[in-house]
């Protein structure tokens, strides 16, 4: 019976063997989100002008007779770069861009009357839900690193949900840069 009670009160032998993995894994997430960060927020940007060649429409709603709602506009340019601007529609075909250096994300949108960069929902901007996601992300990676490098013995179950808590968000956060 106490052999029991240690085993659940201490780290067995897979956390053991496998917590050095998870700490180097969670780190180079963290590397990896804050060299996104870096890039959109830090590194100098290029410029360019373009030319919106289409855009989609985005929507939530429209279920059980009521009318969508527009939420955001998705637009692709002729050299290749795609935004979303929240609920503000560019009237002008003709634009100026500003990408950042590494990812080429569109860090700012101006046409010849209107800036359109505080609507800008897309990438890591403040407007868009990656921001968010993977702001909690780096918040859950925190927490995790500090309950896997303290000296505290923690359960198998919470070794779990530290691993696929985690990677749950790594997955959500790559979606949403497929889906923006």
């Amino acid at each position: 019976m106490p052999n029991s009670l240690h085993k659940d009160s201490s780290e067995n032998d897979f956390i053991i063997k496998n917590k050095t993995t998870v700490i180097y894994a969670l780190k180079a997430i963290t590397f990896f989100i804050l060299v996104g960060f870096l890039d959109f927020y830090i590194l100098p940007n290029s410029k360019t002008t373009d030319v919106i060649t289409h855009y989609a429409v985005r929507t939530v709603g429209g279920k059980n007779g009521t009318e969508p709602q527009k939420v955001s506009y998705h637009y692709y340019t002729k050299k290749g770069f795609t935004f979303s601007t929240v609920k503000k529609y560019i009237e002008e075909n003709d634009i100026q861009l500003e990408y950042s250096l590494l990812f080429k994300s569109v860090t700012k949108v101006k046409s010849t009357n209107n800036d359109y960069t505080n609507n800008l929902s897309s990438s890591l901007s403040i407007n868009g839900i990656q921001f968010y996601f993977c702001c909690v992300l780096l918040l859950s990676i925190a927490i995790s690193l500090k309950i896997l490098l303290s000296k505290k013995a923690f359960t198998e179950n919470a070794f779990y949900n530290i691993i696929c808590f985690n990677f749950f968000m790594v997955f959500i956060c790559l979606y949403m840069t497929y889906l923006y």
